[in-house]
């Protein structure tokens, strides 16, 4: 299980999207809408989870359905980030992480 501090998530696909980092008590944190070709980026540790948390990044195709990666992340503050795409149609999409970075802003 990577440890980062960070998650980013890039639309690849061919509709707008929001994703949220969902951790195991029901916390979440949620970004904002996502146009197509854009970006977004979450840093877990200001967002309230604590070090060595097991967390999950779950996208969502406004207006449609909601997909979770498959690889989990644990909370530390090391400045890694998660790098997350997301790619495909509303109805049939698929989300992957493609790299842990060092020091992403």
């Amino acid at each position: 299980m990577k440890a980062v501090q960070k998650v980013k998530c890039i639309n690849r696909a061919w509709f707008v999207l929001s994703f949220e980092v969902v951790g195991p008590n029901g916390h979440s944190l949620c970004s904002d809408d996502l146009p197509i070709q854009r970006e977004g980026i979450l840093d877990l540790t200001e967002g309230g989870f604590p070090e060595g948390t097991e967390v999950a990044l779950r996208a969502k195709a406004v207006m449609g359905e909601a997909l979770e990666a498959a690889e989990k992340l644990r909370v530390a503050r090391n400045g890694r980030a998660a790098v997350f795409e997301v790619r495909g149609t509303s109805l049939d999409f698929r989300v992957e992480l493609v790299a842990i970075r060092e020091a992403e802003d």
